[in-house]
């Protein structure tokens, strides 16, 4: 579970369709928590809704990673030694692309991998480190990033890599992703499909890079509304061990 929620997906923005509005007669059913409510009293036809999709494109960086003074052993304090630290993230929304993952299975480990102590902190120039490449947002973007402090040598910690981002790319989550941007219409079944496949992966992700000996710094994980405006500052977050601080543009 994640340490750190912001939102969630019953923020995802929907529309309601003008020939069928009457057929449902909320007027406040902009959101799938509400459509959700409405849906437990009536029969709600799934051609009733449409997913909401930003007027921009919309994208979202990673500007900044801070660890805390007491991320480390107090022996790693004392030598005042180094941690292996890397972060993974995967976006989506409900355009039916699959899931943008950072850093990609062709990513240089070496580079993946920051050597950081305590109280260190990491700047990312520019957009920061691309975590959803810019383009119009389908109902919302969901976004989880974890923090991890490495075990592994680089040649090791490659293959691992590799291994879970094949994971994420081969996800049932992106199975039903894909199976949402096929039907027409906002179905309440189908989007808690995507909610529990979500999670699911969190987890398989986790097990992934606990079984390499990886031990967890913080999880991080938010939703932004398509209908919400976009935002061009920093949006900082306290994790137990970390802060980040995401840059939209």
């Amino acid at each position: 579970m994640a340490i750190i929620t912001s939102g969630s997906m019953a923020d995802f923005s929907i529309n309601r369709s003008p020939s069928t509005y009457d057929a449902v007669g909320a007027n406040e059913v902009t959101n799938f928590g509400a459509l959700s409510e409405v849906a437990r009293d009536v029969d709600v036809p799934a051609d009733v809704f449409q997913f909401h999709k930003s007027a921009e494109p919309r994208g979202l960086g990673l500007a900044r990673l801070r660890l805390s003074e007491g991320f480390q052993n107090f022996l790693a304090r004392l030598l005042r030694k180094t941690s292996d630290v890397y972060f993974l993230a995967w976006c989506w929304d409900m355009s039916g692309a699959p899931a943008s993952v950072y850093p990609g299975a062709a990513a240089d480990p070496a580079s993946v991998l920051i050597p950081m102590r305590g109280g260190d902190v990491r700047e990312f120039m520019g957009a920061g480190a691309l975590l959803f490449p810019p383009r119009p947002v389908t109902a919302g973007l969901a976004v989880r990033i974890q923090i991890w402090e490495s075990a592994q040598g680089t040649r090791d910690f490659g293959k691992t890599l590799s291994a879970v981002v094949d994971v994420i790319q081969n996800s049932n989550l992106n199975s039903v992703l894909h199976l949402i941007a096929a039907t027409t219409g906002v179905a309440t079944a189908t989007v808690a499909l995507a909610e529990q496949a979500a999670l699911e992966l969190g987890r398989v992700v986790g097990d992934a890079l606990k079984a390499s000996s990886d031990d967890c710094v913080d999880f991080y994980e938010g939703y932004f509304p398509s209908a919400t405006p976009w935002t061009n500052r920093e949006l900082e977050y306290r994790g137990i061990a970390s802060e980040i601080a995401l840059k939209p543009f």
